[in-house]
């Protein structure tokens, strides 16, 4: 009989510290999905989200030494990923005339769940979902973004984008009432 033991990110971020490199993978296992969900969102292109990703966790792994073990691990993650992705818009609007590749929405990431016909019908709900969220105008689709798949609250977002709350939850208000016209209307069950 074998048992799981699922090592806690504090645990994993100390061995990481230490130069410890099966733990960092193992964090970068972890939460590499949603790194590169939040970063696609942002970037609307998979080779960018995917060198996002790889930044974010190497700007983890040079700054691990300053992370501070008393918070949670995932949003610190996800404010990366949303700060590099940024910066790749910013260097592809300097660079070129900003256009959008027309791509599909996040096609399949493996998922690694036990039932896989119940995580094949939510991976779609959520793939659906986030191509709507993809249509959304930038800033709305950074708020959904953060709130939604990041997990952070008003007050984070708000600090995350430089915005006030209360322009945080204007923002979500639009960003639902517009996803509700195109056919989301039970967020909570993604």
């Amino acid at each position: 009989m074998t048992s799981t033991v699922t090592i806690s990110d504090r645990d994993l971020v100390e061995r990481a510290r230490t130069g410890d490199q099966d733990a960092f993978r193992d964090l970068v296992v972890r939460y590499q999905r949603l790194v590169f969900s939040c970063a696609l969102t942002v970037t609307r292109n998979s080779a960018d989200a995917a060198d996002v990703t790889q930044e974010a966790f190497i700007r983890f792994h040079r700054n691990a030494a300053q992370f501070d073990l008393n918070r949670p691990l995932k949003p610190y993650l996800v404010t990366i990923a949303m700060n590099c992705a940024r910066n790749v818009l910013r260097k592809r609007s300097r660079t070129t005339a900003m256009e959008l590749p027309s791509e599909p929405s996040l096609a399949h990431i493996p998922d690694t769940r036990p039932t896989p016909e119940r995580e094949m019908a939510r991976g779609e709900r959520r793939g659906a979902i986030r191509s709507l969220i993809n249509s959304l105008p930038q800033r709305l689709r950074e708020v959904c973004s953060l709130f939604y798949l990041g997990e952070r609250s008003c007050a984070e977002i708000a600090g995350i984008l430089e915005m006030n709350e209360s322009a945080v939850k204007v923002a979500l208000h639009r960003a639902r009432k517009k996803l509700v016209e195109s056919g989301i209307r039970e967020w909570r069950t993604v």
